[in-house]
C-alpha cells in the first residue's frame, strides 16, 4: 500500500462499477489533468499518476503481486469489472506529481529502515547536493508523513491528519521521532524527462477494457454452468440455465441492475418459455436493450445484446 496526499480531491469514493475506465482516463488526458487516480477494492489497490494529461506511471498491488505499466492497467480493468470498489481522483501541482511518481515507481534509496539506524541529516544533505526530486516518508503503524523535494529543496509537507499541503516540517519531525518509526526515501527523474513517457499513448486501454469484460463474462458463465441446477424436467432445466446465463451477461455490463432487468422482462413476457418463440425472443431483447440504455447509455449495450443473442441461439441449437 502506498501513501499519497488527499489534499485536493476531484472525485472521492466514486463507485467503480458506475464508471468505464477508458472513458475516465481519456477525459483526464484530454483535460490536461495533473494528479493521480486511486482505485481500491478487496485485496487490490491501483495508482496512476498524471502530469499535463499524460499518464506517467501505473502501479497495482493484488495480495503479494505488484505490477507496473501495461500489466497494472490490465489488473485495474479486471478488478473494476469483477469486484467494483471505489475510484478516487486527486489534483496536484506538477512538482508534486513528480514526487508522487517517485513514491509509486521511483528509485528507493531506503525502503523502511528504522529511523534511528539511518543518518537522516546525511540523507537530506545527499538530496540537496545531488539536486534530487522525490519523497522522504516517515511512518509507524499508526502515523505517516511526507517531505517533498524538487532539485534537492523541500517544496511541501503532508501527513495523515492534514487536509492540505503544509509549509512546515514539524509534524514530519514528530512522527520521525516516534518509537519504531521507519523511513522511505524515493527519487525520480525530472518532469521534462517524465513527460516523454505517456502510457495512454502506448496501450490500447479500450481494448484492455473489452478483453476484461469478455473474461468476466466467460468466468461468470463458467461459474453458472458449474453450479448444479435444481432437479426438473430436461426442457425446463435448459431454459432455466439459459435465463441464468443471460442474466450473468447483463450483470457483467450493468452489475445487479442488469440481472434485475432480465428477470423482470422474463417474468412479464410469460417466463423462460418465451425464449422458444422467435417473436417473443426478439421482443424480450428489444425491451432489455431499451431498459439498459435508460440505466447507462455508455455501457456498450449493443455488445451486451449481441452476446445475449448469441448465447440464446447457441444454447437452443444444442
Amino acid at each position: 500500500m502506498r501513501f499519497l496526499p488527499k489534499a485536493n480531491p476531484l472525485y472521492e469514493k466514486t463507485p467503480a462499477n458506475s464508471v468505464i475506465i477508458p472513458d475516465v482516463f481519456e477525459k483526464l488526458g484530454i483535460g490536461g489533468f495533473t494528479g493521480y487516480v486511486h482505485h481500491t477494492a478487496p485485496e487490490f489497490e491501483f495508482y496512476g499518476v498524471f502530469a499535463h494529461g499524460k499518464l506517467l506511471c501505473a502501479h497495482s498491488c493484488s495480495g503479494t503481486r505488484d505490477k507496473s505499466g501495461f500489466e497494472a492497467l490490465v489488473f485495474l480493468c479486471d478488478a473494476v469489472i469483477a469486484t467494483g470498489g471505489e475510484i478516487n481522483v486527486y489534483r496536484m501541482t506538477t512538482d508534486l506529481a513528480v514526487c508522487a511518481h517517485a513514491q509509486i515507481v521511483g528509485t528507493r534509496l531506503f525502503s523502511g529502515e528504522e529511523v534511528r539506524q539511518v543518518d537522516i541529516k546525511g540523507v537530506l544533505a545527499r538530496l540537496r547536493s545531488q539536486g534530487l526530486n522525490g519523497v522522504v516518508r516517515f511512518y509507524t503503524t499508526e502515523r505517516s508523513a511526507m517531505m517533498f523535494y524538487k532539485d534537492g529543496v523541500p517544496i511541501g509537507f503532508y501527513h495523515d491528519e492534514a487536509d492540505s499541503i503544509e509549509s512546515s516540517s514539524d509534524e514530519a519531525r514528530k512522527i520521525a521521532a516516534l518509537p519504531g518509526a521507519r523511513v522511505e526515501v524515493c527519487t525520480t527523474r525530472t518532469l521534462e524527462e517524465l513527460l516523454e513517457y505517456d502510457l495512454l499513448q502506448m496501450v490500447n486501454l479500450p481494448k484492455l477494457w473489452e478483453s476484461a469484460l469478455a473474461r468476466c463474462v466467460a468466468a461468470r458463465l463458467k461459474t453458472a454452468h458449474d453450479v448444479e441446477p435444481p432437479v426438473t424436467r430436461p426442457g425446463e432445466q435448459k431454459l432455466l440455465e439459459l435465463v441464468d446465463d443471460i442474466s450473468e451477461v447483463a450483470a457483467a455490463y450493468l452489475s445487479r441492475a442488469g440481472r434485475v432487468i432480465v428477470e423482470k422482462r422474463i417474468k412479464e413476457l410469460g417466463g423462460p418459455l418465451l425464449l422458444l418463440d422467435q417473436g417473443k425472443r426478439a421482443q424480450f431483447l428489444a425491451l432489455v436493450e431499451a431498459d439498459s440504455m435508460e440505466i447507462d447509455s455508455h455501457a456498450r449495450i449493443d455488445e451486451m445484446i449481441d452476446l445475449m443473442r448469441s448465447e440464446i441461439t447457441g444454447r437452443l441449437a444444442v
